[in-house]
């Protein structure tokens, strides 16, 4: 039992709540939490009330604030959870599994956290303005989007490889003030992207398990959605059924990523393709030719061809399939590599609120501990992640 201090202040209903919202059941939750799954139902009943340091773990397990659970009411979430565009199977709707949750959580609380560093620096946070005309086709808005990425050819031909061409994209966006956050932990079948749109500081998530090319077409793809004013979880299950109005949402928003990528003009100036018609066929190091030339996967290459009348359906479809399978191969051998925590930081934090944080710092709006909550990192690994921030690319 706790002391008569914390009598009549917790709220039950709020660890009940708070737990919920982790999308954990009571045997996970409380072994996270350090208690047995019989004491946990007693806290949650209102039966016990747990003592300062077993709301300390709650707290950590639910990755929450510890002042939650004194609150009369359950609080009113920012924003509702994303609707999920490319999978609009019931269950999809009503399960998200807790890593992807908690994820979704944190970044909500960061960016609440990014408006307040706002405020104590004196600065007013970056409007998102990106828009897409409602009667725009794919190709006019691929076009004033990129007009405002400011991605030129010259700058494509500059990256070295398609690492820097994801960091180049991203920069790109996150000076639209969008925060770009990288998580790890989530299966590729529940997300490959998702955008949450906010006036401020929107936020796009990356599935760090994806390829560079992968997460770097999600990026592109989120971004449409934003542009459109949506929030979406995207799984990039092309033809999983969904409702028509959906499914003419993501065929758009793949369309403008592609042309993002792949430009009408330059591609169609290209000496390879230069010649070409819709009975075209591609041999595969000719895709990978073009692949570096725009970094971009050699399917999105193929599929931008084929929607410019460069080859056949039935040759996409052919290719198509032989890249599936061999996309499965390598998912099913991949061996994560190692990555430096001071690099995760980054990726996961975005690099824009990594920037802001390190600015309050620097300027005394923030606390050392504030900062090291805030990036969920040791001050430690500081002058490294400050030297990774001033790199020219990141992975």
């Amino acid at each position: 039992m706790a002391g008569p201090d914390l009598q009549g202040l917790v709220n039950p209903r709020l660890i009940v709540w708070a737990r919920k919202m982790s999308r954990l059941d009571i045997d996970t939750a409380a072994k996270r939490a350090g208690t047995t799954a019989e004491r946990l139902t007693d806290w949650e009943s209102g039966n016990q009330i747990p003592t300062l340091a077993q709301l300390r773990k709650l707290a950590d397990a639910y990755k929450r604030s510890i002042g939650v659970f004194f609150l009369k009411e359950i609080p009113r979430e920012g924003t509702s959870l994303p609707i999920d565009y490319r999978r609009f199977e019931l269950s999809m709707q009503q399960f998200m599994s807790p890593k992807l949750a908690v994820s979704i959580r944190e970044a909500h609380g960061k960016r609440e956290e990014a408006l307040d560093i706002f405020k104590e620096l004196e600065e007013v946070p970056p409007s998102f303005d990106l828009r897409i005309a409602v009667n725009a086709s794919p190709e006019q808005a691929a076009q004033s989007i990129g007009v405002r990425l400011g991605i030129s050819d010259e700058t494509r031909r500059s990256w070295p490889n398609e690492h820097a061409a994801l960091s180049g994209w991203r920069s790109a966006i996150e000076r639209l003030g969008v925060i770009v956050i990288q998580v790890s932990g989530v299966s590729l079948n529940e997300m490959r992207g998702a955008a949450i749109s906010f006036e401020s500081l929107p936020i796009i998530f990356l599935n760090g398990s994806d390829s560079p090319l992968g997460r770097l077409f999600s990026l592109l793809h989120e971004l449409t959605h934003l542009a459109r004013v949506e929030s979406a979880i995207c799984d990039g299950i092309e033809d999983a059924p969904r409702a028509e109005r959906l499914q003419q949402v993501e065929v758009f928003c793949n369309h403008v990523a592609g042309a993002l990528l792949v430009p009408r003009a330059s591609l169609l100036q290209h000496p390879l393709v230069q010649g070409t018609d819709s009975n075209s066929t591609w041999a595969d190091h000719e895709l990978s030719s073009l692949r570096r030339v725009f970094w971009a996967s050699r399917e999105v290459v193929l599929r931008r061809l084929l929607l410019l009348g460069r080859t056949s359906q039935a040759h996409y479809r052919e290719k198509r399939a032989a890249f599936e399978a061999e996309y499965e191969s390598m998912r099913k051998n991949k061996k994560d590599g190692f990555v430096p925590h001071p690099r995760m930081v980054v990726l996961g934090n975005g690099r824009l609120l990594t920037r802001l944080a390190l600015d309050a710092y620097a300027a005394s709006a923030i606390t050392g501990s504030e900062l090291s909550r805030f990036l969920g990192t040791k001050l430690d690994h500081l002058p490294k992640i400050a030297e990774i921030m001033h790199e020219r690319t990141a992975v």
